[in-house]
């Protein structure tokens, strides 16, 4: 894990915000075809009434041409723009967001032209608007809230296509009814804003909880000090490496800085830390991708996998001359040295426990002479 990780977390969430949205927009586009497909049998149920009645006003092909072939043909084009812009590559996510909401409500528009005879058609501007919110976007509902106030204003003022249509300057009902549906579908447009206003608080929090969240898991697996992997961290690897692909070639280290405690007395905490802080970038430039792990105090561990012991005492020997070179410009007299203990796993019956154990007495073999590096034998393993 490095200290980016939690940021690309963070982008991973946003990328299923971005998918969900996507899922949605092939959802409101569907919705559009649901919509005018039903109305489309709707239109042809209800002419057949009208037909059979003594209701019809006008002749049978003029009302079939007026109110079922004209307005669904204009809602089939509409249909055939929305598919373009949801199957094109080159129409951003944005535009066809747009596309899908604004044509929606141009849908809106041509069935309550075309049956605005009816009051209840009023409000089919009104799904319009509430199906914008899950976008979240103020802008975009803001504008489908324009265009359907602007569809229905102006159907109810210039357009005639229903000749049983009470005009508004003829009826004060009517006028009254067009008035409270401006103030409804204003309305829906403000409690619209509102949904997405908490939409977005909602989005904000859990996205901060989760990035809170990553950075927790980071603190308890990392070392704050060094850097390096946490003890944490190792029990964790140790673990999978008995189910893990590499785990016939993985070898385990354990390494010592010798006479720590002495470095602390004689220099300070400072030049302790210093210490640590360098042995860390050492076992990281020496063993090249490996997991370093702090295991406590000045005592570190590595994992390492694709090496043979012997390879890896070669690596361990490079990192003890790699340590012993470092200048600590403040404590010139500062020289350390390290011990290694090597253990190699056993493939089949062999756990993480037991290379653990193994690789602790490989190392307490090296401090008896000091600035060692041991490969642990089995047969120093005790019954």
């Amino acid at each position: 894990m490095t200290q980016k990780e939690p940021v690309i977390h963070i982008q991973e969430i946003q990328s299923d915000l971005k998918r969900i949205e996507n899922d949605w927009l092939i959802l409101h586009y569907r919705i559009s075809i649901l919509l005018v497909v039903s109305a489309l049998v709707f239109e042809c149920l209800l002419g057949t009434l009208v037909v059979s009645s003594d209701l019809l006003g006008t002749t049978v092909r003029r009302y079939i041409l007026k109110f079922i072939l004209i307005p669904s043909s204009m809602n089939l084009l509409w249909i055939i723009l929305d598919t373009i812009v949801v199957r094109s590559r080159h129409v951003s996510q944005d535009g066809k967001i747009y596309t899908v909401s604004i044509v929606f409500a141009m849908i809106c528009f041509t069935l309550f032209t075309a049956h605005s005879a009816f009051v209840s058609m009023y409000y089919l501007f009104a799904i319009a608007m509430l199906l914008t919110t899950i976008y979240a976007s103020y802008t975009l509902t803001s504008v489908v809230t324009a265009v359907s106030v602007a569809g229905l204003t102006l159907s109810e003022l210039f357009i005639r296509w229903d000749s049983d249509k009470v005009s508004l300057f003829e009826s004060s009902q009517r006028m009254f009814d067009f008035l409270i549906a401006l103030v409804i579908l204003l309305g829906c447009g403000i409690v619209s804003s509102v949904i997405i206003y908490y939409e977005k608080k909602k989005n904000s929090a859990w996205v901060q909880k989760e990035y809170e969240r990553e950075q927790l898991k980071k603190r308890l697996r990392f070392d704050e000090l060094t850097g390096a992997l946490s003890r944490r961290a190792m029990y964790d690897d140790m673990r999978d490496i008995e189910t893990g692909e590499d785990a016939r070639s993985c070898v385990f280290i354990i390494a010592d800085i010798d006479h720590f405690k002495s470095v602390n007395d004689r220099h300070g905490h400072h030049a302790g830390d210093l210490c640590l802080t360098g042995f860390v970038r050492v076992l990281r430039k020496s063993f090249g991708g490996a997991s370093v792990y702090r295991y406590g105090g000045d005592e570190f561990c590595v994992l390492i996998s694709d090496v043979t012991s012997g390879e890896a005492a070669s690596l361990c020997q490079a990192a003890q001359r790699n340590f012993g070179e470092l200048h600590f410009p403040e404590y010139p007299d500062l020289h350390p040295q390290a011990s290694f203990g090597i253990a190699a796993y056993r493939f089949g019956g062999d756990n993480a426990v037991r290379l653990f154990v193994r690789a602790d007495k490989a190392l307490y073999e090296a401090k008896q002479t000091r600035n060692a590096v041991c490969v642990y034998k089995p047969k120093t393993e005790s019954a």
